[in-house]
């Protein structure tokens, strides 16, 4: 259980000195409704004209009208179905009613991107970065929201005092933090866009109580210190997060039961012959006699005074496109980026310790197999395995990344939804990370193995040998990025990996020959990530051994039947080609890079709209 922790500290602010009268916002619904259609396939699908029967739309939400006030935390009360995410969702302008009117200041909201940047969404499930502590989370959010800021450390030591999270400043989110107190930092991220509205989906959902209701209590101080307008859901309240909340609307089928405070649905209850047990409270009651009451509805009725011209302004001409403007320059957003996915690298122990044995064992292990690998029939052979099976161990062994990719996945969409940074800092400053760090996995690979097996011992060939491994390295690492961005989970996402994996080893004509390989197939063998990769290595390995004879006619007479070039010219490769593999590896790992940011565009678009 969740340990409460002291109020916030008072502020330092001088009475003589008052700040200037903070903007607040009047959020109304008029008469919302919200209907969904379905359409069934007919069976007889192919026998009848018409292929469909259309039924009737289902309606979610049926004219719902309400006002939120500043200073005032409304929340919207039902059981499963009454229609609370829908209606927060509408709120939140993640889906447009079917009709209706929201309002805000009295004046009606047509422009949705104005209403984003006044306003924040704070999700039901959190989604934070693991590796980093709650000051570091505050920091780096700061940091891309306000560039400007000399001194971050003083806003985010401000926030924490207000979430009462100051005992907690240095503890990962990854362990020692309960639900509520993620639940608050999840608020904290919120805060720092100083939103006018916030919107919270079941704050206090899955906590224990004394969570819950140390959540309901930072809101609620929230709330009142900045003047703010808090929209929540939730199930059903205790009584004393009862004490928390302004305003109750009780929905029940997409229908308002009732709306106003708890003492007018105490007065609603008594008018309609219905006594509140003294063990619940009235909203416990009510939730339980929904039924009947749904046939009595009852609330406060709305009513829209004319628009203010002080308020009306800032609401409908925030902007005049939809296009978003971002708060940080694109090399700010990179940098800050590039410093905060560095230390989740860093602090990803699992991956820094698995990727620096498996090269060094592998490698390792491969040279002691493969030791002075030699000439001859087995020396040919000996060299295509060992750069077949180098191929296959460097480009299955990045799928470690893809768990992380995974689970950043959403707070990349949220950030950049909102207009935190640009998809293309995220991407460039994730590349930069990656350059370095797969530079030394392929080094250490690479060392730990080319001198062991014996093989061209110039320094040109040990260079390339090394820049291949690192190319192969960022197009696989590429690769799993790209699938990240379409694999719903790390299950489905590995299953995709090892099917594109198989795929591409298949076609590389390590099995098969393209001269061999069905015409229809052949297009799949240019595609492969495995045969460039291969061609390199054996282009590296037999430029520096072309007039070595690898397999004699015999003995005595000196001739030579198989020499180094003669085994490139059987693979359909030549020296001048050394460069032409590596390029087309770059181009692979900027193509996956490319289509990973043509998906997330897509994807955020989707949230946008």
């Amino acid at each position: 259980m969740e340990e409460s922790s002291p109020p916030p500290p008072p502020s330092s602010k001088s009475p003589s000195s008052p700040s200037p009268p903070l903007k607040t916002y009047k959020l109304t619904a008029s008469s919302i409704c919200y209907s969904k259609s379905t359409t069934n396939i007919s069976p007889s699908f192919f026998f009848k004209p018409c292929n469909c029967n259309t039924t009737p739309p289902i309606n979610i939400l049926k004219d719902i009208s309400f006002t939120a006030y500043p200073s005032q935390i409304l929340a919207i009360v039902g059981p499963s179905g009454a229609g609370k995410s829908t209606l927060l969702d509408i709120l939140a302008a993640g889906t447009s009613p079917t009709s209706g009117t929201l309002l805000l200041n009295s004046v009606p909201l047509h422009n949705l991107s104005s209403f984003r940047k006044l306003s924040a969404y704070v999700p039901q499930h959190d989604s934070c970065l693991p590796q980093l502590t709650v000051s570091e989370t505050f920091a780096f959010s700061a940091r891309l929201l306000n560039p400007k800021l000399t001194d971050v450390s003083c806003i985010v030591d401000s926030l924490l005092a207000e979430l009462r999270l100051t005992h907690l400043t240095h503890t990962r989110l990854a362990h020692g933090l309960s639900g509520g107190e993620r639940r608050r930092v999840s608020i904290g991220l919120s805060l720092l866009h100083d939103p006018a509205i916030l919107l919270l989906d079941e704050p206090t959902s899955g906590l224990d109580s004394n969570s819950a209701l140390n959540v309901m209590q930072t809101l609620r101080s929230i709330t009142d210190s900045r003047q703010r307008t808090v929209i929540l859901s939730i199930h059903q309240p205790s009584f004393k997060i009862l004490a928390t909340i302004d305003k109750i609307l009780l929905l029940s089928k997409g229908t308002v039961v009732h709306y106003g405070n708890l003492s007018s649905l105490e007065t609603f209850l008594l008018e309609n012959d219905f006594t509140v047990p003294p063990q619940l409270n009235s909203l416990e009651f009510a939730m339980e006699m929904l039924n009947q009451l749904n046939q009595k509805k009852h609330f406060t009725p709305i009513s829209l005074p004319p628009s203010s011209p002080k308020n009306s302004t800032t609401t409908v001409s925030e902007t005049k496109t939809g296009k978003v403007r971002y708060r940080s320059s694109r090399i700010h957003e990179i940098a800050v980026l590039y410093s905060r996915f560095w230390k989740i690298i860093y602090r990803t122990k699992q991956l820094l310790l698995t990727n620096t044995l498996q090269a060094l064992g592998v490698g390792i292990v491969l040279g002691t197999i493969y030791v002075n690998i030699g000439f001859g029939k087995e020396g040919i052979a000996k060299r295509f395995g060992l750069f077949a099976f180098t191929l296959t161990f460097l480009l299955s062994s990045t799928t470690e990344t893809l768990p992380i990719f995974i689970h950043e996945r959403p707070i990349l969409l949220r950030e950049t939804s909102s207009g935190v940074y640009r998809l293309s800092s995220y991407l460039l400053a994730n590349t930069l990370v990656f350059l370095p760090y797969l530079l030394v996995i392929a080094i250490l690979y690479s060392v730990s193995l080319y001198f062991l097996v014996g093989l061209c011992a110039t320094w040109q060939a040990i260079t390339y040998f090394v820049l291949t491994i690192w190319v192969i390295l960022l197009m696989a690492n590429s690769f799993v990025l790209f699938l990240s961005s379409v694999a719903p989970n790390y299950i489905t996402g590995t299953s995709l990996v090892t099917l594109f994996l198989a795929g591409s080893f298949l076609f590389s004509g390590y099995f098969i020959s393209k001269e061999t390989m069905p015409k229809f197939w052949t297009m799949l063998h240019y595609l492969s990530m495995y045969k460039y990769g291969l061609d390199a290595l054996l282009i590296n390995e037999y430029s520096c051994l072309v007039s070595k004879c690898f397999v004699w006619y015999d003995e005595k007479s000196k001739v030579c039947m198989v020499s180094g070039r003669d085994v490139l010219e059987q693979r359909g490769l030549h020296e001048r080609q050394r460069w032409t593999n590596i390029y087309i590896l770059i181009g692979f790992f900027v193509f996956y890079r490319l289509l990973w940011l043509m998906v997330l565009i897509r994807r955020v678009s989707r949230l946008k709209k």
